[in-house]
């Protein structure tokens, strides 16, 4: 195509713009005309102001109340030239009617600009033939449809044009849905029932409490009000001090325990004694409390269990299950977390699902029978391992018990617990070495502590039982030492008993190693820390606390605290799985946890060495003590009695 013909075509292009837009032009002046009619149809009802007011209203505005029209000055034989002049223009000069003017109410609005396209000339041309006068005729030329009318151009005119009254209520319509537009469309039906189905639907009575009394609504309802009260209760410690050393300083009586909070329940716990306290392996701040029976209540359960939780500061327990018998001891399964055992004072062993939505009694629990337990079961421990694991049980009627966690028909295995007298040991308590499931300690009413085989036989010769002899009153407690680290340990352990001492074993020797005597009282529990070789913890009747370090002294506690009102006694303590927390239950249905001091859970590595010197000084009094014992009994027998203090003269 020559130059000549690119010019000539853009020359017809040109002019078939300019037509394009004088239609436009056009339309548009057609549809003003046609509000300005619709306008003043509308003002002849309403009421019209006079031409005084109207030149006031001007005037203040800054508006002439005469405007200046420019009248056309050409004129053809003697009339005026109107082939210039717009049609509304026309029709203006031409009609000899006046229109009133007044004010209407305006609604202002305020929106987002669109973004202009903004386009150059080399956008649909190339540089080069620009630069010379050439215009591209590629892909990016100009093409224009010659099937193109003025009623699509007309309805894309109308659907674009920003300045369109119509579309700039239709864009104002949809920001504002409430609001009443003149020129608004009616919804339809359709739409009318499409809007009433997005309007939330009143639930009857019936179907509230239909849905209210729904298992899955209780379920969702108690998970999370239990979220939402941990959020509420729950506090942070701003004034940490990372940077602190607190290792090698010297800490007072006073700061080695401090009272964190207290967990009591005035319906479930009130006047009910404590009977066991046990932590959950798969979750370390679920704390398991058994309650004896409120003996001033006859409609509540004899036996309760609650689920305190340790970590966040909320008031109510997490589960609340009861059974008609008195709980004794309580256990959770090590690999069930949701499972929770406890043995009662009939000889019988419940099990709790805390899975199952509001089902506060057992879901199993066995049936009473000879092949079982007829008197209280006082101490449970699950042993084995995930795959190979049961729930060991002893009860004051001389017999161990081994059942199925899942079966509790019958016990897998049961044992006939037997001294060397052929007498049957009135098991009180157990406690089994850490990663030991055949032997055990077991104490009994009649202050001895014997070392027990599950798999022995069932009355022990001389060699394969032994026997540990120095209370003097029945055996409360006992408890095998717990900490892992450079040196072995496990062969140690503690026993309470109502003689008002704590005595240190161990397994290794039957001969006593110490003897703890600054209770005043029964004591009925005592426990070693899990992470400190030589820390451990007694309580007594009288309500006292007693925190031991044996790397600091032998002869008396630490620390003494009192968590009780005056009156009451201490019956239960048990330390959290990290060492950090000291749990202790009194009589009255309250449970006290203490937070240990740092000294007491980060150790150096000296402690070990210096635990065993220790051990070996306790020994060595405890046999100079033995022959100073025989030297005054041949001196007594041989002459008058010579007095010795009673750690002296030990049994």
């Amino acid at each position: 195509m020559s130059a000549e013909e690119r010019r000539l075509e853009l020359e017809r292009k040109k002019q078939k713009l300019a037509e394009l837009k004088i239609q436009r032009q056009r339309a548009q002046e057609q549809r003003t005309r046609e509000l300005l009619n619709t306008a003043v149809e509308n003002g002849n009802s309403r009421p019209s102001l006079s031409s005084n007011q109207v030149e006031e209203i001007l005037n203040e505005v800054g508006i002439p109340s005469e405007p200046n029209v420019e009248r056309p000055s050409e004129k053809v034989n003697g009339t005026v030239d109107m082939s210039n002049v717009s049609p509304m223009a026309s029709q203006l000069l031409n009609s000899s009617r006046m229109v009133n003017l007044e004010f209407s109410a305006v609604q202002s609005f305020t929106l987002p600009l669109k973004d202009a396209s903004i386009y150059s000339k080399t956008t649909q041309t190339d540089d080069e033939k620009f630069s010379v006068g050439e215009f591209s005729m590629g892909s990016q030329e100009f093409d224009y449809d010659d099937e193109l009318g003025m009623d699509n151009f007309r309805g894309r005119a109308h659907s674009h044009d920003l300045e369109s009254p119509i579309h700039m209520n239709d864009d104002i319509a949809k920001l504002l849905p409430g609001y009443p537009f003149a020129n608004q469309k009616e919804p339809t039906p359709a739409q009318e029932e499409e809007k009433e189905d997005t309007r939330p639907r009143v639930l009857s009575e019936e179907e509230r409490n239909r849905i209210l009394a729904s298992a899955d609504f209780q379920a969702f309802f108690e998970y999370s009000s239990k979220v939402l009260e941990r959020g509420l209760t729950e506090t942070v410690d701003i004034f940490i001090d990372y940077a602190r050393d607190q290792r090698g300083e010297v800490v007072a009586s006073d700061d080695r325990l401090r009272l964190s909070r207290v967990f009591s329940d005035e319906k479930w716990t009130a006047n009910r004694a404590i009977s066991g306290i046990t932590f959950s392996e798969q979750h370390p701040e679920l704390m398991a409390v058994s309650y004896d029976l409120d003996p001033e209540s006859v409609i509540d359960p004899p036996g309760v269990v609650i689920i305190w939780n340790t970590k966040f500061k909320k008031e109510s327990p997490e589960y609340v299950v009861s059974c008609q018998s008195r709980i004794t001891s309580v256990t959770f399964a090590r690999f069930h977390a949701h499972l929770v055992l406890a043995g009662c004072y009939s000889g019988q062993i419940c099990v709790w699902d805390n899975r199952i939505a509001n089902k506060k009694t057992p879901i199993n629990i066995s049936p009473l029978s000879l092949m079982a337990h007829t008197h209280p079961v006082y101490s449970l421990a699950v042993i084995g391992t995930n795959n190979a694991h049961n729930l060991v049980s002893i009860s004051t009627d001389g017999r161990m018990c081994s059942w199925n966690v899942d079966n509790l028909t019958q016990p897998v295995d049961g044992k006939e617990l037997m001294n060397m007298a052929g007498k049957q040991i009135p098991c009180m308590t157990m406690s089994f070495p850490v990663a030991d499931m055949n032997n055990f300690v077991v104490g009994s009413e009649d202050g001895k502590i014997s070392a027990i085989s599950r798999h022995g036989a069932a009355q022990a010769s001389a060699k394969e039982f032994a026997a540990f002899e120095g209370h003097s009153a029945p055996v409360t407690s006992v408890a095998f030492h717990r900490a892992t680290g450079a040196v072995d340990f496990s062969h140690l352990f503690l026993s309470a008993s109502v003689d008002w001492t704590v005595k240190l074993w161990s397994t290794k020797d039957p001969q006593l190693r110490f003897s703890f005597e600054s209770h005043c009282d029964f004591v009925y529990d005592a426990a070693w820390s899990p992470v400190h070789p030589a820390v451990f913890t007694s309580i007594d009747a009288e309500g006292n606390l007693f925190l031991w370090n044996l790397n600091e002294d032998t002869e008396g506690p630490v620390a003494r605290m009192q968590p009780g009102k005056e009156g009451s006694s201490l019956r239960k303590v048990c330390w959290s799985d990290d060492g950090r927390q000291v749990c202790v239950g009194d009589n009255e249905g309250n449970v006290y946890v203490y937070e240990v001091h740092e000294s007491m859970y980060v150790l150096r590595s000296e402690e070990w060495t210096r635990f065993a010197r220790v051990l070996g000084d306790m020994k060595q009094a405890s046999e100079d003590a033995d022959d100073m014992s025989e030297v005054m009994s041949r001196l007594s027998n041989s002459g008058p009695m010579v007095n010795v203090s009673p750690r002296q003269n030990w049994p």
